[in-house]
């Protein structure tokens, strides 16, 4: 490896260049890294405002909350401990783009994802200069997975696959599959044959597989018998509650409660938490979540007039006059 990159994806863009040939870099994380850490003393920024450590953004020289958009300059020395030791840990597309210059001066590389996007024209002349071979390498998040049509683009290198693969959600592989084939479709999209570089930690991994041999029946044969077995849509519809307050006891106690009013109602089999979700404070308020499955076969409008009384009856009590409750019906 060098930094982030293997070998072999250093060599074969390279070997693309020398044949006048473009390549296209695939991180679905913008920024530079996910996170600062202190090395002596482990300590991390958070958002102020969110339960989410702050990404490191080299080009505007800020830590950012990719939620709610704090940002804050990133410390010289630990807050935690005074250290001096502050390293960046894991990489994003600016980190991406730095070093492939550095591993290919001779290279010209662009970036394409939200910040380098923000200002008018910015995404059409990113585009206009890949398309006109100003550009030699292309570096993005899913904006470059679809809907681009280049004649030069003969190597696409996807980085971090392990952590789409492994997403706490039950659609990861449907979408880690959706988004790896395509992106691998950018390679060779006329005359030429194109290659796609996956970097791995495991390479047995079922779902790469299937990515390597455009396998879409078999992910789909695996993915609907996993989710008949657990009951996942298609099989059933589910909604999901968030409980949101700016005190973490009342949200822990309300979604309790009402968690407890919902199976009562509807049934305990078809309740499920409450659970703290990956990201449990936003903007100020903590986070529950309640998810409520429902079977194919019952009326889902009666199910929603169910539960959003039930929500009404909850919030009348004066203790959760300041609570909010949002409701996502999965579309499935």
């Amino acid at each position: 490896m060098r930094n982030d990159f293997s070998g072999l994806l250093v060599n074969e863009i390279k070997s693309a260049l020398e044949r006048k040939e473009q390549a296209i870099l695939f991180q679905n994380r913008r920024g530079y890294s996910p996170y600062i850490s202190c090395e002596d003393c482990a300590y991390i920024p958070k958002c102020q405002n969110c339960d989410v450590s702050l990404t490191l953004h080299m080009y505007s020289q800020d830590l950012r909350c990719h939620y709610c958009g704090h940002t804050q300059a990133p410390p010289i020395n630990c807050p935690a401990c005074g250290s001096g030791r502050i390293k960046s840990v894991g990489f994003g597309t600016e980190k991406i783009e730095e070093d492939i210059k550095l591993f290919i001066p001779e290279a010209n590389v662009q970036r394409m994802d939200l910040d380098t996007t923000r200002k008018k024209n910015s995404y059409e002349n990113i585009i206009g200069d890949f398309e006109k071979g100003k550009t030699n390498i292309l570096v993005g998040t899913q904006m470059v997975s679809k809907g681009l049509d280049f004649d030069k683009v003969s190597l696409v290198g996807i980085f971090d696959a392990d952590r789409m693969i492994h997403f706490p959600d039950f659609r990861s592989h449907e979408r880690a599959f959706q988004m790896m084939t395509q992106v691998s479709g950018r390679a060779g999209r006329k005359a030429k044959k194109g290659r796609v570089i996956i970097q791995t930690a495991d390479t047995e991994q079922a779902l790469l597989k299937k990515v390597i041999s455009n396998d879409y029946e078999g992910l789909y044969k695996d993915e609907i018998a996993e989710r008949e077995n657990f009951l996942y849509p298609p099989f059933c519809r589910i909604i999901k509650l968030t409980f949101k307050d700016i005190d973490r006891k009342k949200v822990h106690q309300g979604a309790q409660g009402l968690s407890e009013l919902l199976k009562e109602r509807l049934g305990g089999r078809r309740i499920l938490g409450p659970e703290a979700p990956l990201i449990d404070r936003l903007r100020n308020y903590y986070l529950m979540d309640i998810f409520i499955k429902i079977e194919k076969d019952i009326s889902l409008k009666a199910v929603k007039f169910s539960v959003g009384q039930t929500i009404q009856t909850f919030l009348s009590d004066k203790d959760y006059k300041n609570s909010y409750i949002q409701a996502d019906v999965d579309p499935v």
